[in-house]
């Protein structure tokens, strides 16, 4: 599924604001919800995945783009003429300097620190309870989560231009990969309806065992070893060995419910935490 189709599923244009394409996602939700359509579950099931796979995929690609906006966006053949006579009479830019490996790893480490801060605030607002974080007092503040994120995302990945140390840019892969899915699974809206389809009260119940066990896990990582001063690391390994274990049941017991789409990217984001701490909290590792 392209990025554009992706638009069109939500009804959006590439311009739309990200608050349009959240409102559109859980308007469209609720319309092809099963319960909304009892006669034909499967086809609502099918719908469901397609709308989650759309929403995700577009918020995705906003957090990894750059640019921070659109892709396949036509651009006039003219206003494109221009730019490249202007790059060609630009005077070469100097090759930039060499870094050394200490400055790459006092970089990184400030950047880590500042990703960590910011999820700090997010269990400090409890943004991942969705009615909280909709509140307007709260909107703002999750928001700005997730431009910090993405900024420090980015900053390391531009770090990785400039090293060919395997170690570090194993450090910065990592890393980097554990914000990109902690954003994903944040965005993973729980759309509730009276749920009188059988096959997704049950996913839901497994799913909802996993989310409990991640949410556990990453809080205790992110925020509660802070408070306490010290990192209750058998907590975090042990809850996140049991949400792996329900998001892979539930994708292996309900593979065609309308919880499919979000337990594959929990699933994710859990594998990629479980990196994370083998790699960042190893007995040698801080």
């Amino acid at each position: 599924m392209t990025l554009a189709e992706c638009y069109r599923i939500l009804s959006l244009p590439a311009t739309a604001t990200d608050d349009e394409i959240i409102r559109s996602y859980k308007k469209l939700a609720l319309q092809y919800h099963p319960d909304r359509n009892p006669d034909k579950t499967e086809w609502a099931n099918r719908s469901m995945a397609t709308i989650n796979v759309a929403y995700t995929t577009v918020m995705g690609h906003r957090f990894k783009d750059a640019s921070g906006a659109k892709d396949e966006a036509p651009t006039r053949p003219e206003p494109q003429r221009r730019a490249q006579r202007r790059e060609q009479r630009r005077p070469a830019e100097p090759t930039p300097p060499e870094h050394t490996r200490e400055e790459l790893i006092e970089r990184f480490v400030a950047l880590r620190e500042s990703a960590k801060d910011v999820l700090y605030r997010y269990f400090q607002y409890n943004l991942n309870n969705i009615a909280r974080r909709d509140e307007p007092k709260n909107k703002g503040t999750f928001n700005e989560v997730v431009y910090s994120l993405r900024k420090n995302f980015h900053s390391i990945k531009r770090l990785a231009t400039l090293t060919k140390d395997a170690e570090l840019l194993e450090h910065f892969s990592v890393f980097t990969e554990m914000l990109f899915n902690f954003y994903r699974s944040s965005e993973c809206l729980t759309i509730l309806d009276s749920y009188n389809s059988r096959l997704d009260i049950e996913a839901y119940r497994l799913y909802k065992k996993g989310d409990d066990a991640l949410h556990a896990s990453h809080r205790e990582i992110f925020y509660d070893r802070h408070n306490r001063g010290s990192f209750k690391k058998d907590i975090a390994v042990t809850h996140l060995v049991k949400a792996e274990q329900y998001f892979s049941q539930t994708m292996k017991t309900f593979p065609d419910s309308s919880w499919a789409v979000e337990t594959g990217i929990k699933l994710e984001y859990c594998q990629s935490l479980k990196k994370y701490l083998i790699l960042f909290f190893s007995d040698a590792a801080a």
